[in-house]
């Protein structure tokens, strides 16, 4: 479902004062216009003295408020790499969260010759080896069964915690060289590999790096490397069907996505 952006002057009255009981009356903000998983999005800075954070809402009553509150849920149990969630509030209809705000990119560079990989592969590195809490209960199987054989569903079951969307939207590079993974709604129950998997995939679209070049980064991370060479194809596979889905359900500016995604499945799948 679509999700209509608004600014902060156009949440609902109880709402913008719930939010200014939290950060001050007419603090300075900088609303988002990128990204499509909440209604609200800003970088505000309190007017009590406080550091710069982060505002995301959307209405309860939308058909994603459930990722909004997963979010809620998962944020205790969260890696380092992870900004923290400062507070949620909801008022007027709406929720709203409020993260540690962070002087960073907003897209970390996936080239083969990007500085920046060394440290997204470090964040992947610790994040597989990180439990899933029982908070998470979605699982891996839940978002790719129905694009697998029902055989390969031991392939695809883990008990790490897994941000599953590891885009380079999503990993934010501070000027020390710091790397951050953001927005965790999707966060489920996986094999400690899935996620680096999912970048290899990231690297193809957003990096545009060869599915060999891919190979190469992807194998610093432990986890991936232990991983079957079956297992990897399978999940790869699944993916590539899922974007294929979007594109035939009528999702448009697919055609690079759908092509990076079945580029890297083909180079699993081959021997």
């Amino acid at each position: 479902m679509y999700v209509e952006r608004l600014t902060f002057d156009e949440l609902p009255t109880a709402t913008r004062a719930a939010i200014e009981a939290r950060v001050g009356e007419d603090f300075p903000r900088v609303e988002v216009e990128n990204g499509t998983s909440a209604a609200l999005a800003c970088w505000a800075w309190p007017t009590t003295g406080s550091e710069m954070v982060f505002l995301k809402g959307l209405p309860v009553r939308h058909e994603r408020i459930g990722q909004l509150r997963a979010e809620v849920a998962v944020a205790p149990f969260l890696p380092q790499s992870a900004p923290k969630l400062l507070w949620c509030e909801e008022a007027g209809g709406w929720l709203v969260l409020c993260f540690q705000g962070l002087d960073a990119s907003a897209w970390t560079y996936f080239g083969d010759d990007s500085e920046h990989l060394d440290a997204v592969a470090a964040v992947l590195r610790e994040l597989s080896l990180r439990a899933a809490p029982e908070v998470v209960r979605r699982t891996a199987w839940d978002k790719w069964g129905e694009y697998c054989d029902p055989s390969d569903e031991p392939l695809l079951t883990g008990d790490r915690l897994a941000h599953s969307d590891p885009a380079a939207v999503n990993f934010m590079t501070e000027r020390d060289g710091r790397v951050w993974l953001v927005d965790w709604a999707w966060a489920m129950r996986a094999p400690a590999w899935l996620d680096t998997a999912l970048w290899g995939f990231r690297l193809v679209l957003d990096g545009r790096q060869t599915a060999e070049q891919a190979a190469r980064w992807c194998a610093k991370v432990p986890a991936f490397t232990a991983a079957s060479r079956e297992a990897v194809a399978v999940l790869a596979e699944a993916e590539a069907r899922w974007w294929e889905a979007w594109q035939q359900y009528g999702t448009e500016d697919l055609e690079r996505t759908v092509t990076a995604a079945r580029t890297w499945a083909r180079y699993w799948a081959s021997p």
